[in-house]
């Protein structure tokens, strides 16, 4: 890459203030929600990939890295290719980083698009965890038992980590990258739960307040062999646990710039406990 700013101005959609301390929880499951609950703050967003070639990024610290990848998947709306090709790449891919046990794929996945069928199909606008730290170690164990009976985990023995790895599926992404806030500038009382449905308490994730201490970055021109490994969830005390995420408008892309197609697809993986490794 032969530009590298260090920064550049845009703007994220955060949970309105108001929903700090508050009993219940916020809705966000349309576009009038995401426009009611949510407004628009002025945020630096920096380049990753500086950090990158300083060795600065881990899992473990600032939750998340850049990787390159070359896959054999050529047609990511093919589910069996999903399945049967992309998923074991990323799994060889996930334990190569982390050192994990085991690895083990949410078999839910996503192909986001500019115009999509369904609202959580679209680039998210708001910054927003994938699921809630609140019981989440309960869904760790039900992904892990649909990779069969024999697979069984105690949580006495073993910690669980959730990842999400982002990849580009239709050439450079000029406009709509994703920010991705740096781990270890998110406080754990900052963290909302929210339901993305429309009955409130059901289809639970979380979303991060405004904190002026957050920190943010960004790949700029990120290229279909490269893949973001994105810290989700991790029950190991003294490690990042989430990186909260969305997309944004870059105002220094060209005017003409591609419509970003992307894939995320998610693992749960396993480590004995006191595992040092990421």
């Amino acid at each position: 890459m032969t530009d590298q700013p260090e920064f550049i101005e845009s703007q994220i959609a955060f949970l309105n203030d108001d929903w700090r301390d508050r009993d219940e929880i916020p809705r966000i499951y349309s576009r009038k929600t995401r426009h009611a609950n949510t407004t628009k703050r002025d945020i630096l967003i920096h380049n990753a990939r500086l950090r990158h070639q300083a060795g600065d990024l881990d899992l473990d610290g600032s939750g998340f890295i850049l990787v390159e990848h070359e896959t054999a998947v050529s047609e990511f709306r093919d589910k069996d290719a999903i399945t049967d090709v992309y998923f074991p790449e990323m799994k060889q891919l996930i334990l190569a980083e982390t050192g994990a046990l085991d690895a083990f794929p949410v078999q839910f996945y996503q192909v986001r698009t500019r115009e999509p069928e369904h609202f959580f199909d679209a680039y998210s606008l708001y910054l927003h965890c994938d699921f809630s730290p609140k019981g989440w170690m309960k869904l760790a164990q039900h992904w892990i038992n649909e990779a069969g009976p024999d697979r069984k985990f105690d949580e006495s023995e073993y910690d669980f980590a959730l990842y999400n790895l982002w990849r580009s599926v239709a050439g450079e992404v000029q406009q709509d990258a994703l920010a991705i806030m740096d781990a270890s500038t998110l406080d754990r009382a900052d963290i909302v739960d929210y339901s993305t449905v429309e009955e409130a308490e059901k289809g639970t994730a979380a979303l991060p307040l405004y904190a002026p201490d957050q920190k943010f970055y960004y790949v700029p021109r990120m290229q279909e062999n490269e893949v973001l490994i994105i810290k989700q969830l991790d029950s190991r005390p003294g490690r990042a646990l989430v990186c909260p995420h969305t997309s944004f408008r870059d105002p220094t892309a060209p005017a003409n710039a591609n419509h970003r197609e992307s894939i995320d697809v998610r693992f749960v993986c396993v480590f004995r406990k006191g595992d040092q490794a990421s």
